[in-house]
C-alpha cells in the first residue's frame, strides 16, 4: 500500500513537470527500474542531456532525478542554459553532486567553480567531473562559506539536506569555512548559484563585495524557510539582494522571457534574482536548445 501510494505521489509530480507530463508513464518506468537496480548495484551509470554522464547511487537525490525527470530542477536549468555564455564564470555554492556545473561547463564551456563541504558529497561530486573529464573546466573545493574565516561543523547523516550544526554532533564533521570576499580576491564569478540549506545570509554577509559586483549579473538562490534554525528569515536574505539591485523572475521557457515576480518564487524552492535585466535578455537571445529525451527546449 506505501508503494502504491509512492507512485500516486511520483505519478503527478510526473505529469506536472515540463519533460515528462506527455508521458508520465515512461517517467514511472525509469523510477521503478533504477530503484530495483540499486538493490543489486552501488553505483549505476546513465547518459544524460549532451553527451554528459552521470553516476547515480541510492539516495542521491541531488543527481537521481535527472533520471525520471531526464532535466531537474527544470525552468531554472534550461534558463542557465540559455543564457550561459563560454566566458562566464560559475561559483556553485553548496554543489551537491554537481548537477549545474556539470550541465553548465558540460554543455556550454563555461569555467565552474564547484564548492561542497560535506567530504563524502565531494568525494562524489570529483567522481562525476572526472567521469565527464571536465576537470579543466569545473574546479571542486571541499570548503565551505561564511561571514568569517575559521572551522565549522556540518551534518554528514542528512544527503542533500546536510547543513551546519551549532555544535559537534555524533554524525557531524568539522569543515573549513572561507568568506567569498577573501577567496574572490582573483575571480570573480558571473552567475552564482548559493543553496547552503540555510545559511545564505551568512554567505551574503562575507561576500558583500563580491556580490556588489556589477559583474555578477544573476542568483539562483533558495528560499524555504531552512534558515529559521539559525534565525533568519527568507525575507531578510530576500531583501539584503534587493538592495544589491536584483529582483526576483521566473523563465518561460517557451518564449525566453523572464517574467518579474512580486516576491521571492512562491511556487518551489528556487528564485532567479537577476541584475541588469536588459543585459541579461540580450544574452538569452541565443538559438541553444537542448534535447531530453525526444523534445528540443
Amino acid at each position: 500500500m506505501k508503494i502504491v501510494k509512492k507512485l500516486k505521489k511520483r505519478y503527478t509530480e510526473f505529469k506536472r513537470h515540463p519533460v515528462t507530463s506527455y508521458f508520465p508513464i515512461g517517467a514511472i518506468y525509469r523510477y521503478v527500474y533504477f530503484n530495483v537496480k540499486v538493490l543489486f548495484l552501488k553505483e549505476c551509470n546513465y547518459d544524460w542531456i549532451n553527451g554528459l554522464k552521470f553516476i547515480a547511487r541510492k539516495g542521491d537525490a541531488g543527481i537521481v532525478s535527472n533520471i525520471y525527470h531526464g532535466l531537474y530542477e527544470f525552468e531554472d536549468s534550461i534558463f542557465l542554459l540559455h543564457y550561459t555564455k563560454s566566458s562566464d564564470v560559475f561559483f556553485d555554492i553548496g554543489a551537491n553532486l554537481g548537477h549545474y556545473s556539470l550541465i553548465l561547463s558540460g554543455s556550454k564551456n563555461c569555467l565552474s567553480y564547484s564548492f561542497e563541504p560535506v567530504p563524502e558529497t565531494f568525494s562524489q561530486l570529483k567522481k562525476q567531473v572526472l567521469h565527464n573529464k571536465l576537470h579543466d573546466k569545473i574546479s571542486i573545493f571541499n570548503l565551505g562559506f561564511s561571514n568569517q574565516t575559521g572551522f565549522l561543523y556540518f551534518s554528514t547523516d542528512k544527503g542533500v539536506m546536510n547543513h551546519i550544526v551549532s555544535y559537534q554532533e555524533e554524525k557531524s564533521i568539522q569543515i573549513p569555512v572561507t568568506t567569498l570576499d577573501d577567496w574572490c580576491k582573483t575571480v570573480q564569478p558571473t552567475i552564482m548559484k548559493i543553496d547552503v540549506e540555510g545559511f545564505e545570509k551568512f554567505v551574503i554577509e562575507g561576500g558583500i563585495q563580491t556580490i556588489k559586483n556589477t559583474n555578477l549579473k544573476v542568483i539562483l538562490i533558495e528560499f524555504n524557510k531552512s534558515g529559521k534554525k539559525y534565525g533568519v528569515t527568507d525575507e531578510e536574505v530576500y531583501q539584503r539582494l534587493l538592495d544589491f539591485g536584483f529582483s526576483p523572475y521566473a523563465y518561460s521557457y517557451q518564449t525566453k522571457e523572464l517574467l518579474l515576480l512580486e516576491k521571492y518564487n512562491l511556487n518551489r524552492f528556487n528564485t532567479l534574482m537577476v541584475r541588469d535585466l536588459a543585459f541579461v535578455e540580450k544574452q538569452l537571445l541565443s538559438d541553444y536548445r537542448v534535447k531530453i529525451f525526444s523534445k528540443w527546449y
